[in-house]
């Protein structure tokens, strides 16, 4: 390990920043050179650029020179060519996409005292509110059974707009939320003011700054390297996350402490173009310095006038870093190619002294403050005590080059609680991953040896196919029957193309020799065996591959024909197993950073006084925000993430439910359009419940509305007997009148001529006949008058319970899209 002594860090602000900023310069150089030459930080750089190798599908041969030139450079290397046959991408890039589809939940809880105290605030509200409105519904019960009204008055002499008041007064009470709704909404809906707006921010900051991608890229760096790192800051007065490489970056920890943010000091090398230097520091430098940016010179390194001695160029026309050997990306023959500074960034955790002031107010009551070290103790304005301690306090500095600094300063956006002064926070955030007691190890260096095995075992068998050279004979050239006429060339074409071979024992020199047929011999120099014994071998590689990183054929989508399903799925379970510890981590620092991105937001925004943004959702809508910074300044937040594997699981659950809901008509399709936007198990939850609430006043609404059709139904039926009655009634009494008049008829016959049109009828009969029929004729037009009506009514009725359902409906669809641009 390179030399390392930390500079004095129990200093005064005046100490730190006398002789322009030199102690700050010194803690630069030393974080700056610690660990930069030693052996074990080049072992594990050496590591880590491996692993993104093999990744890129790149492999050193210099690893191999054993295999490939086993008797020295002298001899030469074997006539094969070692290359990387890639069996670990596969793998990893299940894990990405795994990663990227895995819901992204979280919950801003506030951890102020105030914050407490609203909360149960809020919640003695609502339940003295359900008390009241039960008290309410009580005496308003007692009221209608005595016939009087809210208002007043006998029940049947009130104002209808009174009794309207009155049942939409009734309708709010019944939907008061009870006690148990009540500790559920308190645990799972109910933010703070405070807590809201922190959850707005959070939402736009996580498609301002592209969260999910700059996730997806860390955990590509775990996974790779072992360790994900970002970094949290002010730019140009906004908040920012930047991903960091690990390949540049190291950091000083205690071995027992978990994230880097909790290290003692962090640093990271950037390779900037002179125009990113101007970019992000131009505000810092001097006019001389800017412009040495832009020399002439097409030298780099230390012939560069803000270039850095360690950046130069090997014998081969390479450019490399001393500190961080890394043959560079684009012409590395020619500077032109290579024109990079070194530009160090370093955070480091220093101490402040700070004093805690007892002093009497105004009232003469006693009261505490804080104040800086150059606070004077002033008794005669009510002073009383002071205590004097020192906490912790993160400083930054960048250094360009070998001697340019800039920023040398206590780091703006304090990471700070305000109830523990003690507790700071580095603006690196990170993690290394399987660090117990070791040095990180990644899911590549678990897989890595039996990468490099596959890869020299196809380099063996290329070499067996090279010697492979099936069976062959020996022939005994004297006996080709060349006195025939049969040449070489003649002779091989018989044996191809017709599978005999012609000998002649009695050639010149075998004349009178018995013909010996056994100095024909076949020589098999097949390599069949030796090959299908390595084939044999790199399946048992690549199992073993999928064992130590846990993703399993059947997790890539690689299953065989006569595998059964459940064989299947009891494979991916216990595969997932064996990787959630990494989505685990991976979860957790995620909470981690968006606690420092709050953090930073407070300080970068402090500033203003009302920010409005807009930013839209995934759906396209614009989501406008207003947000007041000066609430934010004195709230702790804390971020919550969710079980992302048990989210996971519990929405492709629904997925698979939500069809058969829709086929039994148990949701709508909006409903379902809705469960599939949303990512939060929570407001799925939420939204199902509405859907079944509305559902259930939906069906309630329309059994009432049966029932009153049902009951006009059996009144209009109940009128349609009764008349039908009185019809039947009115013809028995008609007939009987018929009788009656035909008697009568009968009691003048003789009396005079009673058939003037001499038909054979008296006429006295067709007369009444005549009547009663035109009688009869009217009340049967009456009645099918009156089977209109009801049949219009029934119709009428029909149409105005469709068109309330419609309009129940549209106001359902209207209130989502209302509370959707409200969220």
């Amino acid at each position: 390990m390179g030399s390392y002594s930390f500079p004095q860090q129990r200093l005064t602000q005046k100490q730190k920043t006398k002789n322009n900023n030199a102690w700050g310069k010194e803690v630069v150089d030393e974080i700056d050179k610690y660990d930069s030459l030693s052996f074990d930080g080049r072992v594990d750089w050496d590591r880590k650029r491996a692993n993104y190798d093999l990744f890129n599908g790149k492999l050193s041969k210099n690893d191999f020179e054993y295999v490939c030139a086993p008797y020295g450079d002298a001899v030469g290397e074997m006539p094969a060519e070692m290359r990387h046959y890639d069996i670990m991408s596969a793998k990893l890039r299940v894990l990405f996409g795994e990663e990227i589809k895995r819901p992204f939940n979280f919950k801003v809880v506030s951890n102020n005292p105030d914050a407490i105290t609203d909360r149960e605030r809020e919640k003695k509200e609502l339940v003295d509110q359900y008390m009241r409105e039960q008290i309410q519904m009580k005496v308003q019960e007692a009221m209608a059974a005595q016939g009087i009204g809210q208002f007043g008055g006998p029940e049947d002499a009130r104002d209808p707009e009174a009794v309207q008041a009155e049942q939409q007064k009734m309708a709010e009470i019944q939907q008061a939320m009870t006690p148990p709704q009540i500790d559920e909404y308190m645990k799972r809906t109910y933010q703070g003011s405070r807590e809201i707006m922190a959850t707005q921010i959070l939402n736009y900051m996580k498609k301002s700054q592209r969260l999910r991608e700059k996730f997806n890229k860390g955990w590509k760096h775990a996974l790779i390297s072992g360790e994900e790192i970002y970094w949290t800051g002010i730019v140009n007065g906004e908040p920012d996350v930047r991903v960091v490489n690990p390949l540049y970056f190291e950091y000083d920890k205690d071995p027992d402490i978990d994230y880097i943010q909790d290290g003692q000091w962090a640093k990271y090398v950037m390779r900037m173009t002179p125009g990113s230097v101007a970019d992000t520091f131009g505000e810092y430098l001097t006019e001389t310095q800017i412009k040495d940016l832009y020399t002439d010179t097409s030298l780099i390194g230390a012939s560069h006038p803000l270039g850095s001695t360690e950046f130069h160029y090997d014998s081969d026309d390479n450019f490399f870093d001393s500190n961080y050997p890394f043959e560079w990306d684009g012409d590395e023959s020619t500077p032109e190619g290579s024109r990079y500074l070194k530009v160090v960034h370093c955070e480091w955790r220093s101490l402040r002294k700070i004093g805690f002031l007892k002093f009497l107010d105004e009232e003469l009551e006693e009261q505490e403050t804080i104040v800086d070290e150059t606070y004077k103790m002033n008794q005669d304005a009510g002073d009383i005590d002071i205590r004097w301690e020192w906490v912790p306090e993160i400083w930054e500095g960048t250094k360009i080059g070998d001697d340019v600094y800039v920023n040398i300063r206590p780091k703006p956006n304090q990471f700070k609680d305000m109830d523990n002064l003690h507790s700071a926070k580095l603006g690196y955030v990170g993690i290394a991953y399987n660090n117990l007691n070791a040095a990180p190890v990644s899911m590549i260096d678990r897989m890595k040896p039996y990468q490099y095995l596959y890869n020299i075992i196809m380099y063996r068998l290329e070499l067996d196919l090279a010697a492979d050279k099936g069976k062959k004979f020996l022939v005994d050239i004297n006996q080709i029957p060349s006195s025939l006429g049969v040449d070489m060339e003649k002779w091989l074409y018989y044996f191809d193309a017709m599978g005999m071979a012609f000998i002649n024992p009695n050639e010149e020199g075998q004349r009178n020799k018995p013909s010996n047929f056994n100095q024909w011999q076949a020589i098999d120099l097949s390599m069949a065996q030796t090959i299908q014994q390595k084939i044999g071998l790199l399946e048992y590689l690549e199992q073993q591959c999928s064992e130590v990183s846990g993703v399993t054929k059947q997790r890539e989508g690689q299953v065989s024909a006569n595998e059964l399903v459940g064989n299947t799925q009891q494979a991916v379970v216990q595969s997932s197993h064996i990787t959630e510890e990494w989505f685990y981590a991976h979860n957790q620092l995620k909470a981690e950073l968006l606690t420092a991105l709050i953090d930073t937001t407070k300080v970068a925004w402090a500033d203003s006084d009302i920010k409005k943004i807009q930013y839209v959702l995934d759906d396209s809508t614009v989501n406008l925000l207003k947000i007041e910074p000066a609430q934010l300044t004195e709230s702790n937040f804390n971020i919550f993430i969710s079980d992302s594997a048990r989210d996971q699981e519990i929405f492709l659950t629904m997925r698979q439910l939500a069809h058969a809901a829709l086929q039994n008509q148990q949701a709508e399709l909006s409903d379902i359009v809705k469960l599939f936007s949303s990512e939060s198990t929570s407001e799925m939850r939420t939204l199902l419940e509405k859907a079944e609430d509305t559902r259930r006043e939906r069906e309630a609404q329309m059994q009432q509305q049966q029932q009153q059709a049902q009951m006009q139904q059996a009144q209009i039926q109940k009128q349609i007997a009764d008349e039908k009655n009185a019809l039947d009634k009115y013809k028995i009494d008609l007939d009987n009148e018929t009788k009656i008049r035909v008697a009568e008829i009968n009691a003048f016959k003789g009396q005079m001529d009673q058939d003037i049109n001499d038909n054979g009828v008296p006429d006295q009969l067709e007369i009444e006949r005549l009547r009663t029929q035109t009688e009869f004729n009217e009340k049967k037009l009456d009645v099918e008058n009156r089977k209109l009506d009801i049949k219009e009514k029934e119709m009428k009725t029909k149409k105005e319970l469709e068109e309330k359902k419609r309009a129940q409906d549209r106001e359902e669809k209207d209130k989502d899209r209302r509370a959707k641009s409200k969220n």
